[in-house]
């Protein structure tokens, strides 16, 4: 055990006392990730409430009241021109300089019904986000109004009357619906960014200098070496998934422009399943890193190694964090990467069986850790492995 705490406190000067490490692998990626995800936000939110420009020949008082068009609040540019100035205001839109236009004909709120239903025209343009956006809000008021002057002009007779039902929107089951579906692909991807960051280095980097070499005759066991540095580096992994996972979750209201969106949705137990699940993935990572580093012979020869790793590890939490599946089948557990971001995803989600499945994740990812330090043992016992150039 002595030995094991040795090589766990010399990777951890070894992280520690580097200044830059320190930043680069366990501050900067959660300051990065608020930075970004609340100056996206922000502009999120500055987008919505940018002035909109629109254009309207013969508005109607039962349109624009209805709507209010008129009211500043609404951040809209509501003006009324004539149908000579419509080609002008076409051209203004297709070169970006206007929203929308809408004409509607002369007279439609005194339409009878009889003859051919009178046109309203809705221009926009569809490769500007913004003029898109705001046209498909107005067509939707469109429809709307329609309805309006049906009921006036045909006492409010109706084929059929619409009756929206559902469930009453619970703010903490939507929230974590939402996390559900980001934090465990993103948490993930950290985790293996971080062990990335360090894994190599710690043993295929020693391997380059010789400095291993001089370990390995020591009189310690192969087995507590391996020991060792897989909990020395997983530790230091985990400190870089945490700031992540921190990032995201303080910088999440910002970037939804959503108050209710914070921590209080999860309880003790909860922060307590993301912890374990978290640690016992970075043993998965750390010990597919080491290795991987200790058949390199070096850590440039290392990296190349684990990228197409990395690269598989990001596909699979994709597809795994926007599947559509809040249950999974309980055989998933075992299955590493897979399994943890189910987890994770049952925990945001509030499963049911999320205890159960989080205890087979936890168990399988250790069963799969002595896996990796039985294999890594071995690797360091070959001469030709370890002392090949």
């Amino acid at each position: 055990m002595k030995n094991i705490i040795t090589i766990f406190k010399k990777e951890w000067d070894r992280v520690i006392q580097d200044r830059r490490l320190v930043i680069m692998v366990i501050l900067l990626p959660g300051i990065l990730i608020y930075t970004i995800y609340s100056f996206m936000g922000a502009m999120m939110n500055n987008q919505e409430q940018e002035m909109t420009d629109i254009a309207i020949v013969n508005p109607t008082d039962g349109f624009t009241n209805k709507y209010q068009l008129y009211e500043n609040d609404n951040y809209l540019n509501v003006i009324e021109i004539n149908e000579s100035q419509v080609e002008e205001y076409q051209n203004m839109i297709d070169e970006e300089e206007w929203t929308i236009l809408i004409v509607f004909p002369e007279g439609i709120e005194d339409y009878d019904g009889s003859g051919e239903p009178k046109e309203v025209t809705i221009y926009y343009n569809p490769n500007v986000l913004a003029s898109s956006n705001v046209s498909n809000r107005f067509i939707e008021y469109l429809i709307e109004y329609q309805e309006d002057l049906f009921k006036e002009r045909f006492d409010d007779k109706k084929i059929y009357v619409l009756n929206q039902t559902g469930t009453t929107v619970d703010e903490s089951q939507l929230m974590g619906s939402i996390l559900g579906q980001l934090l465990p692909m993103l948490v993930i991807m950290f985790l293996f960014s971080g062990a990335m960051s360090i894994g190599p280095e710690s043993i295929a980097g020693e391997k380059e200098r010789n400095t291993l070499s001089t370990i390995l005759i020591t009189p310690i066991k192969r087995k507590e070496l391996a020991l060792g540095k897989i909990l020395g580096l997983s530790v230091l992994s985990l400190l870089s998934a945490v700031s992540s996972f921190l990032g995201i979750i303080l910088s999440l209201p910002k970037l939804m422009n959503y108050q209710g969106a914070n921590l209080s949705i999860y309880g003790f137990n909860d922060y307590i399943l993301i912890f374990l699940i978290l640690f016992s993935t970075i043993f998965v990572i750390i010990g597919i890193i080491s290795i991987l580093s200790a058949f390199a012979k070096s850590v440039k020869e290392a990296s190349t190694y684990i990228t197409p790793i990395y690269i598989l590890t990001i596909i699979v939490s994709i597809s795994s964090s926007f599947g559509t599946n809040n249950d999974p089948h309980i055989l998933r557990a075992l299955i590493p990467i897979i399994n943890s971001v189910d987890s994770l995803k049952m925990v945001m989600t509030f499963s049911d069986n999320v205890m159960l499945f989080t205890l087979i994740t936890v168990l399988a990812n250790l069963v799969y850790l002595t896996g990796f330090v039985f294999i890594l043992n071995k690797m360091f016992n070959n001469e030709r492995i370890m002392f090949a150039k």
